[in-house]
């Protein structure tokens, strides 16, 4: 119907080619033999660190937010075909605050992660991807661009499927077409009832 608005296209973002040409790049440059070894962990320590501050900061903010009871539609969150997280209903509060400890979880295990390939296997790849995408990422999130540059971003996110892509949110629920097929169903009845009365009193 005219009414329904369309859901807004996932937006294509710096995020998911970056990492392509660091690959290309270090591939072609060997960091280890150009003696770069030592800047590239210091440089993964020291964004790790600054990358937290930032989500606390972030934390912080909403924190302070203002609750006025209002609550907005969660859908559920599926990945490769299972529910992850039911829908539910939340303030935009609760949402938000769920949102930046979720982000905090995924960025401390994904640097472990790389911490435990690097000790293991001392590959520079991972450390230097982490070195560019933890700040990237943090910067195109929808909590930094709300809480931090006072952007508008609509509630609820989209979310980020397996692959890096983000997921487009759901499309409107067709609610002027179920009313006028309601209305219909209802005029018929009535007619239908209308005529057995009229009938009824034919007979008598």
């Amino acid at each position: 119907m005219a009414g329904d608005q369309a859901p807004e296209m996932p937006q294509i973002k710096m995020s998911q080619f970056i990492p392509m040409f660091i690959m290309l790049g270090l591939g072609k440059i060997d960091l280890d033999e150009m003696g770069y070894r030592p800047f590239a962990e210091i440089f993964f320590g020291v964004v790790q660190i600054l990358c937290c501050g930032v989500m606390g900061l972030i934390y912080k903010k909403i924190d302070a937010m203002s609750d006025d009871g209002t609550k907005i539609n969660i859908p559920e969150v599926k990945q490769m075909g299972q529910v992850v997280s039911p829908a539910t209903k939340q303030t935009p509060k609760e949402y938000d605050m769920a949102k930046i400890k979720d982000q905090i979880k995924q960025a401390v295990m994904g640097a472990v992660i790389v911490c435990g390939i690097y000790y293991k296997w001392r590959y520079l790849m991972p450390l230097v991807l982490q070195v560019v995408m933890t700040p990237l990422q943090l910067y195109e999130s929808p909590l930094f661009q709300v809480h931090l540059l006072g952007r508008e971003v609509k509630r609820p996110y989209p979310t980020p499927n397996p692959f890096g892509l983000p997921s487009a949110p759901p499309a409107p629920e067709p609610t002027s077409g179920k009313k006028e097929k309601e209305v219909k169903d209802k005029d018929a009845k009535e007619g239908k009832e209308g005529k057995k009365e009229a009938e009824g009193k034919k007979a008598k």
